[in-house]
């Protein structure tokens, strides 16, 4: 039953991933500038629990990829200490929390019109599988989210990230970590992750910023009669990745079989929502979601609906929703129905964003019948709409019964796992609705004995103990296909909401809370597996990131440069890429370099600029400018223009520069900002002191910060304010 349930979701029409409803505007950033990691805050109007967060002080809180970032410094105790200290302890937590057992391209969207899933936080928290692509834009967003620079680094074939932060020497480079194949490149002489090339992007590019602006978050808010369990055990409930999910469906990766951890479920959990709406007269509106009309509710009677239409004669609407964080695979409805007359009308219907709905059942019969229905919506916000016309008696036509169950699939790993010891437990909300609490259900085991700590909840914060044993903690060398099978393991959290009965659980002391929440809890698994570097740095320009990334002289080989321009022409990709690099050793080359400029795509791009900026020869500002016209299009090789107008000093390219600012991803900005800063005056220094004051990115400010030091030292503009 489960397979066929998945397989009919996967196949309804439709059935798109959608992020939550309540969001139309295009957030701006600060004094205008584009804002990153935005989430969604939005608060509806069928939340009786808003913002409801379990979080462990023992676990990373994955929440956002801020939370999870903050947590994991915390934890690891690196908070003050050096970059590659931090690095490092990323790298750690990447590697418990995400498997790379395989998996591939998540793609989400109606039937169709399937585009791949770029949100790292959905790798991170929803699928938590993936091949290196989708495994290095999760792990490059959480370095931005702590405030980094990062981007993924890409060959034809291969996918690592590459974080920028600052080493023991005082010097900004990128650095590169390698999530699929579970090494990192390390400079032995100098005691560093170094990079996957030298000079960085050698035959690979930087690719394009991946993540959408606006991002997914594990927001989770509760309805009156809702019961949530997250569970660290999968039971079959999985979206397959790739586009044709009915053939991925049938391989052996995600074959389902009792208690199986490994191939996806090594990563995944699952979610079990139920959701028994209010059928009190003086309660039922409060379950009911936007676009509910000509609702009505009575007192349970044999025979008569209990929901049903105000007004006889009149279309009733009854929705309801099912709230994400995680992806609907499979949703059923049990409902009992009335029906009294042929010309009734009782019928449900589904939808992700409430305005495009399908039909999945309408009662034909008249009389009183009990049905299961199959809602099969692979979504993430799940809406139910029961439509309800009774043409004479109102309580002719309607529901007596309902309970709505939704299966979702999460990364059990992003869950606040329990670790031996004491693990305090924090319990937040934004507001709850009077005259209800929250029920709070931890469960796991110990050595197979099953232990539980319920919690009956009043008001936010509430903190509690669960003092694990002091069994050994599960350590291995490689989690991916290993979570979760030490002597301590994980079973389930269930929360749901109740009317108010009793008194309600007392909360540990908050300053004793907080403190256990201020401490390091390093985990012991030494996950520092190093693949030495190709050569010893040169030049700090080789990773710094910016053109040009040498001062060599140029070359007088005409056989050669022959033989890079055919290869410019004719070669495969990269093969390309390395020839339109190389050329920019060759003066003479310069004419065939701005020939190829205006019609090469984002990637050749990128190794055009690299020998442009090598050549400095100012016949290329007019071409460059040209390019330059279509940010913020052209990633990846458009965003590297700055730094040739910057290397060829022609100061007058300042306007042209900076007139699409607003309209540029922080990425764009942080060249401009460098470019400024070599080029210099009155208006780069204006933009300067603004990018420095008000950029909502971090990376951007701070670069900014260090075009004004350079031009201050070389009697330039006062210190920015």
């Amino acid at each position: 039953m489960k397979r066929q349930l998945l397989l009919a979701g996967l196949l309804l029409l439709g059935g798109g991933l959608l992020p939550a409803t309540g969001r139309t505007d295009e957030p701006a950033g600060d004094a205008g500038y584009l804002r990153e990691h935005i989430y969604d805050s939005t608060v509806h109007q069928d939340e009786a629990l808003v913002n409801l967060r379990v979080t462990n002080s023992r676990w990373p809180d994955c929440t956002t990829l801020e939370s999870a970032i903050a947590d994991i410094f915390r934890i690891e105790g690196v908070s003050n200490r050096s970059d590659q200290e931090k690095a490092l302890a990323l790298w750690k937590w990447f590697r418990i929390l995400v498997s790379a057992t395989g998996g591939s391209y998540a793609y989400e969207g109606p039937r169709g019109k399937e585009t791949v899933c770029t949100d790292p936080h959905k790798i991170f928290t929803v699928y938590g599988h993936h091949q290196c692509d989708g495994q290095s834009w999760a792990m490059v967003d959480l370095w931005r989210a702590a405030g980094y620079m990062a981007l993924d680094e890409c060959t034809l074939g291969h996918t690592t990230a590459a974080l920028r932060y600052r080493d023991a020497d005082g010097q900004l480079r990128y650095h590169t970590f390698d999530p699929q194949r579970r090494y990192y490149h390390w400079d032995a002489e100098n005691q560093r992750v170094a990079t996957r090339s030298l000079p960085v992007m050698r035959g690979m590019v930087y690719r394009h910023l991946m993540a959408p602006r606006e991002l997914h978050s594990l927001r989770t808010s509760l309805r009156v009669g809702e019961r949530v369990c997250r569970a660290w055990q999968s039971s079959g409930y999985v979206v397959p990745s790739g586009k044709d999910k009915i053939a991925a469906a049938r391989e052996r990766y995600y074959a389902y079989a009792p208690k199986r951890s490994d191939g996806v479920y090594a990563a995944v959990g699952e979610e079990r929502q139920a959701f028994e709406p209010e059928m009190r007269p003086e309660d039922f509106t409060r379950s009911l979601y936007d676009g509910s009309r000509n609702t009505a509710c009575s007192p349970p009677a044999h025979g008569k609906a209990t929901l049903h239409p105000r007004k006889a004669g009149e279309l009733a609407e009854f929705v309801y929703r099912l709230a994400p964080p995680y992806v609907v695979v499979s949703a059923t409805c049990l409902a009992t129905f009335v029906k009294g007359e042929a010309a009734g009308v009782c019928r449900v219907l589904v939808s992700s964003d409430g305005s495009q709905w399908t039909p999945v059942y309408t009662k034909e019969r008249i009389g009183q019948e009990e049905v299961t229905i199959d809602l099969a919506h692979v979504t993430y916000n799940l809406l139910v709409k029961f439509e309800l016309m009774a043409p004479r008696d109102v309580r002719q036509a309607g529901i007596q019964s309902l309970v709505i169950y939704a299966y979702r699939m999460l990364n059990k790993r992003t869950l606040p796992n329990l670790r031996p010891g004491q693990n305090v437990i924090r319990v937040t909300a934004d507001r709850m609705a009077a005259g209800v609490e929250l029920g709070l259900s931890v469960e796991y085991r110990v050595d197979g004995r099953q232990c539980e700590e319920g919690r009956c909840i009043r008001q936010f914060p509430h903190y509690f103990c669960i003092n694990v044993p002091d069994v050994p903690e599960e350590i291995r060398d490689n989690y991916d296909q290993h979570f979760n099978e030490g002597r301590l393991q994980m079973d389930a959290i269930t929360m749901w909401l109740h009317r108010t009965a009793g008194r309600g659980s007392d909360s540990l002391d908050e300053q004793t809370a907080l403190a256990a929440f201020a401490k390091a809890y390093p985990h012991p698994a030494d996950l520092n597996r190093r693949q030495p570097a190709e050569r010893p740095e040169r030049d700090v320009r080789e990773t710094s990131g910016f053109f040009p990334q040498s001062d060599e002289k140029p070359r007088e080989d005409e056989q050669a440069m022959q033989a890079l321009i055919h290869d410019l022409h004719n070669a495969g990709t990269e093969r390309r890429w390395v020839a339109a690099e190389d050329l920019g050793a060759y003066p003479k080359a310069l004419d065939v370099l701005l020939q190829t400029l205006p019609r090469a795509d984002g990637d050749l791009t990128l190794f055009l600029c690299k020998a442009l900026a090598r050549l400095k020869d100012p016949r290329a500002v007019a071409p460059l400018l040209a390019k330059w016209q279509r940010v913020p299009g052209g990633a990846p090789g458009a965003r590297y223009i700055p730094d040739v107008l910057a290397a060829i000093g022609d100061r007058s390219v300042v306007p042209a520069l900076v007139a699409p600012l607003k309209k540029c991803r922080f990425d764009f900005r942080f060249h401009i900002a460098h470019a400024l800063g070599v080029l210099g005056g009155p208006e780069a220094e204006r933009v300067l002191q603004d990018l420095a004051r008000n950029d909502p990115s971090q990376p951007v400010r701070e670069e900014a910060e260090r075009a004004l030091a350079t031009l201050r030292s070389n009697g330039g503009p006062a210190k920015a304010k």
